[in-house]
């Protein structure tokens, strides 16, 4: 640790025309910082993890970038995709999540007190059911159905949010009990799953998240940053800011 430290305050105080004099000043100088900084992260090591935090963050966001730009009309802008919040909102936040997701169901308040508390933010809810797994129901992907088929009857909203506010294991019994209990017509909701044409917006919203890199729910796009799991209001809302400023300086 003190190696670290004395290598970045000699890369500080030290430059290639220090005379001899003034480098044994600077190492006299250099120890108190070392010594100052090292106090500070014994009383505060938890910097250290939100450092470690935020270069994940970033190398993160430099593998999915490139991906995020190629799709960003998709992610923002596609044509009948179910939106929460602000439609003509300046910021956008794009969701890729499972209704079974326990972690997206109990974040799904955190995101929403954002939205409201901002008033200015799109929401955008790609589905993303990926934990079905073989030789079990696909719940997950029965509940994205029903929600797209909801949206036929201009109920995706209430669907969704009871849905993510509800009590209990996804089963086909509660998804179809959620839409019975929002006013859906159940012969037509069963109908509109059946379609092909919902079973491709779904395996879009799969296949683009893939290929940004997402590989579990949630997942948030917003601008040129990602939020990877449930890591709270204070990250999206820092999010938002971020991605606010930056829509600013292009304009």
């Amino acid at each position: 640790m003190k190696f670290v430290f004395s290598a970045v305050i000699a890369a500080l105080l030290l430059s290639p025309t220090t005379h001899a004099s003034e480098a044994k000043i600077l190492d006299a100088e250099r120890e108190k910082i070392e010594a100052v900084i090292q106090n500070y992260l014994m009383e505060k090591p938890e910097i250290i993890a939100l450092a470690i935090q935020e270069l994940q963050r970033r190398q993160n966001l430099a593998q999915m970038l490139p991906a995020i730009k190629m799709y960003r009309e998709y992610l923002e802008n596609e044509q009948n995709q179910p939106v929460l919040g602000n439609p003509d909102g300046d910021v956008t936040i794009v969701e890729f999540f499972d209704y079974r997701c326990g972690y997206c169901r109990r974040h799904f308040q955190e995101v929403m007190r954002l939205v409201k508390d901002d008033g200015n933010v799109k929401w955008v809810l790609k589905h993303f059911p990926i934990l079905d797994r073989p030789g079990e129901p696909a719940l997950s992907r029965k509940a994205a159905l029903a929600a797209i088929a909801a949206g036929n009857q201009g109920k995706f909203a209430e669907f969704h949010i009871a849905m993510m506010t509800g009590a209990g294991a996804i089963t086909e019994e509660y998804i179809f009990n959620t839409a019975r209990s929002v006013g859906l017509d159940i012969e037509k909701l069963k109908t509109d799953m059946a379609n092909k044409l919902t079973d491709k917006v779904i395996n879009n919203a799969l296949s683009i998240g893939q290929d940004i890199g997402f590989s579990g729910t949630p997942g948030y796009v917003i601008g040129n940053d990602v939020v990877l799991g449930a890591e709270g209001y204070e990250r999206l809302k820092s999010a938002v800011a971020r991605a606010r400023a930056d829509n600013k300086t292009k304009e």
